[in-house]
């Protein structure tokens, strides 16, 4: 069956999975805001390095080409971003399961990799490069589709298209270096359980086509770095091998982080949202794992069963793994949605019995329901955050002009931060945060956002901000009167009390 056939065949069943997508996503789509960093992209007037000192020039080709800068179509970006995301789905399904594909577990297939909170919920929050993001993931299941259709004799001309588009989706967002290892893992999990032969010259394959994949965009990487000037910061960042503890500290904390996240353990405070659904999904997969380890027989295929559930389990940490860092979010574990789509496809074809079965459907449909209203509880939180800065900017700039400062003619200084009260509504990373809160104040993100309600206000050099302070004293926290003042240099606003975060990012030195 060729892929037009495939698509036809079981266009019903992507339908349903896609329209359950964008139910996941209608808060966002019906409610769209601004979120930590969009300030910046939502005015970007002049070309921007950022995307690319961060080693993702891939999204800088795509910006270049969409013109303007790279600036973002709100719920344009999204609508485009989901569906994107939904047509991975249908390479990777196809590539994984072919002609032997189930209806209803290809659904749910379909519909969980779609709508994880924790990996997509703080992915396409970022509307500033959320289709970016779902063009390098379909970009990475074609990657995947030519590899295989490669490994089987596909010919000299499809090695290098299953090359090219890896290198893109790498370019596109490193993490997707994890998306293709876990996608190699499912299959090769999956054929191993079928006892399919040349497995090994299959792995060995895969794994040099994305060891040069890797070394092509990091090539390309440096060059660019060279080129420019300047230098990545993500080494600094992410690896952990050197970090206080050793490397013994950094191995453990790495493999720790798979526990953690595979079971929505709370670690310090943080938790996995919507980890619930994480937890049953693995903790279901060990069920089956177990199961299976029961059928197999003879020591070597248990031992095969247990060893390809667990390069499964931890593929889409396998970046992580080998950086020897726990410092990741759900919008960098994106094969975690991939990962746990396959193992609810392979636990539901595996049920025989009638009632199991249907016992087995409901309990999938109950966690898809739990992964929509996660999704939209957690869009409600992020606008409620972004509805209180937009309050926060207008009554500010209502004070300024009321005083009869000029705001365009000098910049503003804002003083600490403003932030909003604790309502126990969901947040995670960025979403549900304020942007007058974020780094305890950040001045140009104030700045930035200020622009977005149509105020153009512009944000001080250090010094500026440096004189402001001397009059913190004698000023009192807004919005009470005295709380804005105007200097022949600036406008001050006083939120609060700097912290020592405050003074690091907005670059001024404590006195």
């Amino acid at each position: 069956m060729n892929i037009k056939e495939y698509i036809k065949n079981y266009k019903k069943v992507f339908l349903s999975a896609c329209l359950f997508s964008l139910l996941c996503f209608c808060y966002m789509l019906v409610k769209p805001g601004i979120s930590i960093d969009e300030e910046t992209w939502i005015q970007i007037e002049k070309p921007f390095a950022m995307w690319l000192v961060q080693g993702r020039w891939g999204i800088d080709i795509f910006n270049f080409l969409s013109m303007d800068q790279g600036r973002y179509a709100p719920v344009m970006w999204d609508i485009l971003a989901i569906l994107s995301w939904n047509a991975a789905g249908v390479l990777f399904s196809y590539t994984l399961f072919g002609d032997k594909v189930k209806k209803v577990p290809l659904f749910f297939f379909q519909a969980y990799l779609c709508s994880l909170p924790f990996v997509l919920g703080e992915m396409f929050s970022f509307s500033m490069f959320s289709f970016q993001i779902a063009l390098g993931m379909l970009s990475v299941a074609a990657a995947f589709l030519y590899s295989v259709r490669a490994a089987q004799g596909g010919g000299k001309r499809v090695w290098v298209a299953a090359l090219l588009f890896l290198v893109y989706a790498f370019a596109v967002y490193q993490a997707y270096i994890c998306v293709y290892i876990t996608a190699v893992a499912v299959y090769c999990f999956k054929a191993y359980l079928e006892k399919e032969d040349h497995l090994v010259y299959r792995i060995c394959s895969w794994a040099l086509l994305c060891l040069l994949g890797i070394g092509i965009y990091y090539g390309v990487h440096i060059i660019l770095m060279k080129a420019v000037g300047t230098s990545s910061y993500l080494t600094d960042n992410y690896v952990g091998w050197f970090e206080e503890g050793g490397i013994l500290k950094a191995l453990f904390m790495a493999v720790a982080n798979i526990a953690r996240v595979s079971f929505a353990v709370p670690v310090a405070g943080e938790t996995i949202y919507g980890g619930e659904v994480i937890r049953i999904v693995t903790l279901a997969f060990l069920i089956f794992v177990i199961w299976q380890l029961v059928k197999e027989k003879g020591t070597a295929r248990k031992a095969g069963v247990l060893f390809y559930a667990f390069v499964l389990t931890a593929a889409p940490f396998a970046l992580f793994l080998a950086l020897g860092t726990y410092k990741t979010h759900g919008r960098v574990l994106l094969g975690l949605s991939l990962a746990g789509a396959a193992e609810l496809y392979m636990m539901l074809i595996c049920i025989k019995r009638e009632n199991l079965k249907k016992a087995g459907i409901a309990a999938a449909a109950y966690l898809l329901f739990l992964n929509a209203k996660n999704m939209n509880m957690l869009f409600y939180s992020a606008n409620v955050a972004y509805e209180h800065d937009r309050t926060v900017a207008n009554q500010v700039m209502y004070d300024i002009k009321k005083l009869g400062y000029d705001y365009h003619s000098k910049p503003v200084v804002f003083l600490g931060m403003e932030d909003m009260d604790e309502v126990g509504l969901p947040v995670s990373d960025t979403v549900g945060s304020s942007v007058f809160a974020w780094d305890d104040g950040n001045i140009a993100r104030m700045c930035n956002f200020m622009k977005t309600e149509g105020y153009r206000v512009t944000a001080p050099e250090p010094s500026v901000i440096q004189s402001a302070l001397e009059l913190k004293s004698r000023m009192n926290i807004w919005p009470q009167e005295g709380s804005i003042a105007e200097t022949e240099e600036s406008i001050i606003v006083f939120f609060s009390e700097p912290s020592e975060k405050w003074y690091t990012i907005n670059q001024v030195e404590r006195k």
